[in-house]
Formats: C-alpha cells, sequence, structure tokens
C-alpha cells in the first residue's frame, strides 16, 4: 500500500463499509476527499452483519471468490487482486485487530466483536483527514457536460467535487440508511439499473403443515431447488422452518435459483433429502431392511423414532400410510411412498421473503457501464460506484463484505491517482 501524494476533491457518498473504504483510500493516497453520510452514524449495517460477529471474508482462493459472485464474478477480477482477501486481514492486524479463520473458511474479527471493525475504519478515516458529514442527503450528482463537478444535498446547496464515488448500499436493511438512494442518483445520470431483487433470502411457502413446524432445524440434509419438476441447484446443509417458510445457511445460498425462477412464473418446490448419505436406490434397499427388522412396531413408531416429533406426523401424512400399520406388512408400493418421502420431500415454495430483509439487494448498476480496472462510469467522466449497489452478489461466506472493501479500496485508489 504505497502512499503518494496528490491534489483532489473527492466526494464520497454513503458511509457504509464500500464508502469507509473508498475514502480512506483515497485521503490515504493524498486526496481532499469529503465522507457524505445521510444517516448520524456510519456503519450501521456492518454492526449488524454475522450477528453481530461481522465475517469481514473468507479465506478461499481468488478463483473460488470469482465463482461465488455466479456469472458476474468476473468483473470483479480486478478489485479482488488489488485488493484481496490476504490483504483486507493485514489491513486490520497492522491496525490492532486480529483475525480467525473458521473451519468453513468464514473470517471474523478475534474477538467476534463488528465495532472493532467498525473502530478501525473510523480511525482510518480520521487519520488521513477524512471530513464527514451525517445527516446530508445527496439528491443528485450534478455534472457539466460529461464530467462531474460536485452534488447536490437535500437544502439545495452544492458540495463541488472534482470525482464522485457513489457507495449508497443497497435496499435490504432499509432501517440502516439502505433505501436505494444511489440507484436513484445513477438512473439520473444515464445508468441502466438491473431489476433489484432480493438476495440470500428466507423462502415464503403455502404448505399447511409449515404452521407445526417453526423452530424446527433439519440439520446436513440435501437441500434442492425444484423448478418446473428439473433440479436447478442443490446442496448439503441445514434447514430452518419458519411461520412463513423455510430459511436457514443453505437454504439462503440457493434462494438466487428460487427467486429467478418464481419471477419468470415458474413453479418452484424444495426438495429435502433427508439421509443424504444414501442415494434414493441405495435408501430403498436399506429401507426394507429396517423395515422388516421393526416387526410389530407400527409405521408411525418408526417415524418418530428417526424424525424429530414435530415433522413425524407431518411425515407420516405425506406417506399416505396408515399410523398403525405394523412395519412388516407394509408392502412395495408403501415402501416406495416412505422411500420417496425421505429422499425427495416436497415444500412448495409461492415467493421469496421481502427483499427489505434479504441479506443483500441483488441487481444494480449495470456491470456494461463501469469499468472494471476503476470503477469509473463508462458514461459520465468522474464517476465511480462500488459495493452493493452495483449488480454482483456472492454467496453467504464474506464474500459480499469482501466486494465491498475491494471495490471500495479499487474505487478510492482509481480517484486519487
Amino acid at each position: 500500500m504505497s502512499v503518494k501524494q496528490h491534489r483532489g476533491n473527492i466526494i464520497v457518498v454513503g458511509g457504509g463499509p464500500a464508502g469507509m473504504m473508498a475514502a480512506g483510500r483515497a485521503a490515504e493516497l493524498g486526496a481532499k476527499v469529503t465522507l457524505v453520510e445521510k444517516t448520524s452514524h456510519l456503519g450501521t449495517k456492518l454492526l449488524m452483519t454475522g450477528g453481530g460477529r461481522c465475517n469481514i471474508t473468507n479465506s478461499a482462493e481468488i478463483k473460488d471468490f470469482v465463482k461465488a459472485f455466479g456469472k458476474n464474478g468476473k468483473f470483479l477480477y480486478r478489485a479482488l487482486t488489488t485488493f484481496s482477501n490476504k490483504d483486507l486481514m493485514d489491513f486490520f492486524r497492522e491496525r490492532g485487530v486480529e483475525t480467525r479463520i473458521d473451519p468453513d473458511g468464514k473470517v471474523f474479527p478475534a474477538d467476534d466483536k463488528a465495532a472493532s471493525v467498525l473502530k478501525v475504519l473510523r480511525e482510518y478515516l480520521e487519520q488521513n483527514k477524512v471530513y464527514i458529514r451525517h445527516n446530508t442527503v445527496v439528491t443528485e450528482i450534478v455534472r457539466a457536460g460529461n464530467s462531474v463537478t460536485g452534488v447536490k444535498i437535500a437544502d439545495g446547496s452544492i458540495l463541488e467535487a472534482d470525482k464522485v464515488v457513489v457507495a449508497c448500499g443497497g435496499i435490504s436493511y432499509p432501517m440502516s440508511g439502505s433505501t436505494g438512494d444511489g440507484y436513484h442518483l445513477a438512473k439520473k445520470c444515464g445508468h441502466t439499473i438491473v431489476p433489484l431483487r432480493p438476495g440470500l433470502t428466507s423462502l415464503e411457502s403455502d404448505e399447511t403443515f409449515i404452521k407445526d413446524l417453526p423452530g424446527l432445524t433439519l440439520k446436513h440434509i440435501l437441500i434442492s431447488v425444484i423448478v418446473d419438476g428439473r433440479v436447478k441447484a442443490s446442496g448439503e446443509g441445514d434447514l430452518l422452518f419458519t411461520h412463513f417458510g423455510v430459511s436457514g445457511p443453505r437454504v439462503l445460498v440457493l434462494s438466487d435459483a428460487a427467486v429467478d425462477a418464481l419471477d419468470a412464473r415458474n413453479r418452484v418446490e424444495i426438495s429435502l433429502h433427508l439421509l443424504p448419505e444414501y442415494s434414493a436406490q441405495e435408501f430403498e434397499r436399506y429401507l426394507q431392511e429396517e423395515l422388516e427388522s421393526r416387526g410389530a412396531k407400527t409405521f408411525a413408531q418408526y417415524v418418530k423414532d428417526i424424525l424429530p416429533d414435530s415433522l413425524a406426523p407431518v411425515f407420516v401424512q405425506r406417506c399416505a400410510v396408515p399410523p398403525a400399520t405394523k412395519c412388516s406388512i407394509i408392502d412395495r408400493d408403501q415402501r416406495k411412498r416412505i422411500a420417496k418421502a425421505f429422499t425427495d420431500f416436497r415444500i412448495h415454495i409461492t415467493k421469496p421473503r421481502p427483499i427489505e430483509e434479504a441479506t443483500v439487494t441483488r441487481g444494480g448498476v449495470s456491470l456494461k457501464e463501469i469499468d472494471p480496472l476503476t470503477m469509473e462510469s463508462k458514461l459520465v467522466h468522474g464517476l465511480y460506484f462500488c459495493g452493493e449497489m452495483i449488480d454482483v452478489a456472492g454467496i453467504t461466506g464474506g464474500f459480499n463484505l469482501q466486494e465491498a472493501f475491494s471495490t471500495g479500496y479499487l474505487a478510492g485508489e482509481a480517484t486519487a491517482t
């Protein structure tokens, strides 16, 4: 991180992770930087991440980071190599916050406190003399011809600038200040906004049994998204039943496929393989031996022995086998239905939860209109975008915060060099 001297007047709009990193890096390189934040605090959403523990990044290789963002991941290659996960961990370590890598690759501050992360970022701004304007709403990017000259704020006054970085975040968790302001600013400048959808979100279901299962977690199962009868995405993990449908870490990761299919008005189901260590055929053979060994025990008793109490009656009903049927006399057709329920338990999905509750916002400023080498707009000279408001969204595990830090760092560096 070499420090260069450069004179320039830069405004960064948005005091989240991307905005703070952009402002700090530009100021570190000698620019005069003003950070404009609409609320009275910086990093409100940052304090909420990871349940307050702040999963800042992941230990994955760069190629896996790119993969974590799907078809748009390649756009992030320059940002992720300019300021990598290792660079981010070093950034915090050099400023007194050690990090811890969990077995699944998630990286947290060693003290598990998001407040420690925010403290470092605030000190980074202070040390580099970033001027912070709180409770200030930017309503427009001011231009002369095709170049930025500043921003207009809510009271009608103009803040002059040679360059402007817009880092306003998405529209999830609006109570944190992320209410979509950046999209309006970009659109006024002629930018295309890819339709906004919830990302890493819980899913709603109209199955009547859902009301009997809130709070139940099924661990280490295979979860698949079924679109019009075909598997669209799948993965192993935990599923949490809620009062409205399903949630849990693996559901969040798979939710993008479900949301896209629902947008296209396809039929969407979640399929649960409750014992993924067996293939469907292997399980049917295993089940036959199990039922034969249970003799006079009833089917309802057998199910209750191996499934959670709240799920057992739902499962029995799904199998359409009389609960009092003795295991030893269950016939072939009944056994096939039981095996099907264990390996392909279907839950109809009606819609995602509201985007305001989503972990991230999918969609945003079109990547076709942003230079990936600098994060500068291809339409307006001196205008830059970074963080969640651009059209990239990754899976859970620290990938999205790293994207915010990396694109913010790259944008800050580009404005000041």
